[in-house]
């Protein structure tokens, strides 16, 4: 039999695509360092940026994929030392794709440490999570001594400019702080595509956008009742709401609206306010939100 005559075998596609990246972080002398990076599967990082004077180490995650279908799991983990000072960003939207009515989870689990005196902030791009998703996004903070954080978390369901509603499938949303062990902050949403919840008055209220932004401060009531304005200012319809509350060391701000764009805008706008009270230097963004 010559090779033309031999049967072709099909090639056999995986059901998932486990990508896990772990990465240190240590201050050395004026500026935090990448110490160690380890990867597997479509999961990198760019070469670290400096774009500020007190050597804050910027971070940018890349995932060539672009999306999670169903079994996939993406695992990120993330440790900042003593002292070090790191924010980390994406350069696109996450996507959790129609899973056509598999009961396989698209799963991803982001864990950042934060040792005494560090701070670690973890600014991504929204996810847009498509009708017929079935996924569990898992945020876990674990603070130590006086570390510090700022985080924002954004979801989009379904896809509004192209006329999708999130009608079918389901996804989990999880937020946890600690610090030296001790629970500061617990959420868990439970987006279901159709369920009442998507557009009772008690629930999204048909709002496909949501988001929380949070920093381990106490901002003053004046700060609070200036940003206030801005957010009305930035959003001034209806449609889209703004609510911000102090809960322990914890300050929460959370959109519920139409637009990922206003969202954003209003958690950058907050972090560049509070960036001075949460490192000591002025908010710098990080150069791959230019793009």
């Amino acid at each position: 039999m010559t090779l033309s005559q031999a049967p072709t075998i099909p090639l056999i596609e995986p059901r998932n695509w486990f990508a896990e990246l772990s990465l240190e972080l240590e201050k050395r002398a004026a500026k935090t360092v990448l110490t160690r990076s380890t990867h597997q599967g479509p999961l990198r990082v760019q070469r670290p940026f400096y774009p500020e004077e007190n050597g804050c180490c910027h971070i940018y995650l890349l995932h060539p994929p672009g999306g999670m279908v169903l079994g996939d799991l993406l695992q990120i983990n993330i440790a900042a030392a003593a002292e070090a000072n790191v924010l980390v960003a994406t350069p696109s939207a996450g996507k959790l794709y129609d899973t056509q009515g598999a009961v396989e989870l698209q799963r991803q689990e982001v864990h950042l440490s934060c040792a005494p005196g560090s701070c670690l902030e973890w600014l991504p791009q929204e996810t847009i999570i498509f009708a017929g998703a079935n996924g569990r996004l898992r945020t876990r903070v674990d603070l130590s001594g006086d570390a510090k954080t700022c985080l924002w978390d954004m979801v989009c369901l379904g896809r509004p400019a192209a006329g999708e509603t999130f009608s079918t499938g389901r996804c989990e949303q999880i937020l946890e702080i600690r610090r030296d062990q001790k629970l500061l902050l617990l959420e868990r949403n439970r987006f279901i595509g159709g369920h009442d919840s998507m557009s009772a008055i008690w629930g999204l209220k048909g709002a496909p956008v949501s988001g929380t932004f949070l920093a381990t401060l106490k901002p003053s009531r004046d700060q609070v009742d200036a940003w206030v304005e801005e957010l009305e200012q930035l959003a001034p319809q209806p449609d889209n709401r703004w609510g911000l509350t102090q809960k322990g060391e914890i300050f929460l701000a959370r959109y519920l609206g139409h637009s990922t764009r206003l969202c954003r805008l209003g958690f950058e706008m907050l972090w560049r306010s509070l960036r001075p009270q949460l490192t000591g230097s002025a908010a710098v963004a990080p150069r791959i939100w230019n793009t």
